[in-house]
């Protein structure tokens, strides 16, 4: 078996690895979720991969046989060319690579794949890491996670969290919360490479088009409750006049997550990260749908929340949701997730279904998506591993 790391795509003409790792991903997600809905199509998983602004993402892939002579990475991998025109090296310019060389054909079977994804600006000592194998192809795990495990290393990533997707059963518990899981193939394997299971999640889904009659007893209800606000909404990036307000608010998000295990909250959020973030998702062909909650008096914008709408999918995922701790109590949460749901029916009323996710410990906002409509899908865990100590 041989790991290989994917070069940096030079274009977003998915190569044959990256096509390949895109479908080792659509076959696991599915064996759980029951659908690949949710998973990117190769162009997006390349320009994704093209982005290294506040995170450094390295792809993986194991293969069962022959890929010839090849470049070696920095880290001592064979390169494989990540976009179609060939295996692209990259200096300080992020734009043009200092060369490009044609792939020669490579004939193995690629039986895994393996993604590290550091922060740039923030948790630095932190890395999180997803693997994937074919079924029946569980020997590949570990050799991935050794060439995975060695990169966090040698970037000084000791923190590192993995998220796999599980059945609900009773066999796994996170101290955070009572919401317990089944195991799997993938869960075992991080057991036995030492990693805890230290949060669970909810994945939830709720089907479109939402329920009018609910969705009219919702939105009357939070009218009634929420005096002295409003709602404004936009789709795609943020309006220059809301861009401060919006780092203030997804600042908050990130540390009030509920957070458990080894990883503390940090963020280091500003304009001119939410302005990258934004022309991200529109390179990715992500149409972003936004509500705020504004205070009357003020002006400012004191809550939002997000969804994602998937190019070439029925699915649309929920992204932030945050009121400001000191203006709850006012169903604002509730009102402007009523207000992006009319948003979302008038933009792509073709939409079938929208998937969030909640932490175990999270009540207050699971109990909101369950009066609109939202049902368990599957669970979800937050496995965590401190490989200084070994």
């Amino acid at each position: 078996m041989i790991i290989a790391q994917i070069a940096l795509p030079a274009s977003a003409a998915p190569s044959r690895a990256m096509t390949e790792l895109r479908r080792i991903v659509e076959q696991n997600v599915a064996e759980i979720d029951g659908d690949a809905e949710t998973v990117y199509s190769p162009e997006m998983f390349t320009r994704h991969y093209r982005s290294q602004h506040t995170w450094r993402v390295i792809h993986l892939l194991a293969i069962d046989g022959e890929i010839g002579p090849r470049m070696e990475s920095s880290y001592g991998l064979p390169l494989l060319a990540g976009s179609a025109e060939g295996i692209a090296l990259w200096g300080d310019d992020p734009a043009t690579p200092i060369s490009l060389t044609p792939e020669a054909p490579w004939t193995g079977e690629v039986i895994g794949m393996a993604s590290v994804e550091a922060p740039l600006r923030e948790t630095v000592d932190a890395a999180y890491v997803d693997i994937n194998a074919v079924l029946g192809r569980e020997d590949a795990y570990r050799p991935l996670w050794e060439a995975a495990k060695a990169i966090c290393l040698a970037e000084g990533r000791t923190k590192i969290t993995a998220y796999a997707d599980h059945p609900f059963g009773d066999e796994l518990s996170a101290p955070s919360s009572e919401l317990t899981l089944a195991r799997t193939r993938y869960s075992n394997f991080l057991e036995s490479a030492g990693f805890e299971l230290t949060q669970t999640e909810t994945c939830s889904r709720l089907p479109l088009p939402a329920d009018e009659t609910i969705a009219a007893t919702l939105t009357a209800e939070a009218l009634e409750k929420s005096g002295g606000y409003r709602t404004v909404s936009w789709a795609g990036p943020t309006p220059e006049e809301h861009r401060r307000d919006l780092v203030t608010l997804i600042s908050a998000f990130h540390l009030d997550m509920p957070a458990a295990g080894i990883v503390e909250a940090e963020v280091n959020f500003d304009i001119d990260r939410l302005i990258e973030g934004d022309r991200r998702l529109e390179a990715l062909g992500i149409v972003s749908l936004t509500t705020a909650a504004q205070h009357i008096e003020s002006g400012r914008l004191v809550g939002h929340t997000r969804l994602d709408l998937l190019p070439g999918s029925r699915a649309v995922v929920q992204e932030d949701t945050l009121v400001l701790k000191e203006h709850r109590g006012h169903r604002l949460g509730l009102l402007i997730k009523m207000a992006n749901l009319r948003q979302l029916n008038a933009i792509a009323p073709e939409r079938t279904f929208i998937q969030t996710w909640n932490a175990g410990e999270n009540a207050w906002m699971w109990a909101i998506n369950e009066r609109m409509g939202f049902r368990p899908h599957n669970g979800a865990g937050q496995w965590q591993k401190d490989i200084a100590a070994g």
